[in-house]
């Protein structure tokens, strides 16, 4: 029971890293057609690369919660990876939208 919950929960966090993933190539494709379509324009960025660094935050937790621990919550280490990754989604995720909305910043 215990290996099936480990595969599970990295099974979960992989999808995860996958829908960031899918978030990354957005912001690169916004980035590159933002830069095509206004020339004239100062060049805005998207910061497209943070979102692999958050989905690489997010899968060291995974691995650290699925190899050593049968829990979710209570390891330093994961806990403050989640931390980590998560905030660097959440800001680089809003940069993302408010350029694609023509939100104020």
């Amino acid at each position: 029971m215990s290996i099936l919950c480990r595969i599970l929960t990295l099974y979960a966090w992989v999808l995860g890293a996958g829908l960031i993933l899918f978030l990354f190539y957005i912001a690169r494709f916004y980035e590159k057609k933002y830069a095509e379509l206004y020339q004239d324009v100062p060049r805005r960025k998207t910061y497209y690369r943070f979102f692999l660094v958050s989905a690489v935050f997010f899968l060291l937790s995974a691995g650290r919660y699925a190899l050593f621990l049968n829990r979710f919550a209570g390891d330093v280490g994961g806990d403050l990876s989640l931390f980590i990754g998560g905030g660097i989604l959440v800001w680089v995720a809003y940069h993302l939208q408010q350029m694609m909305t023509g939100g104020h910043e």
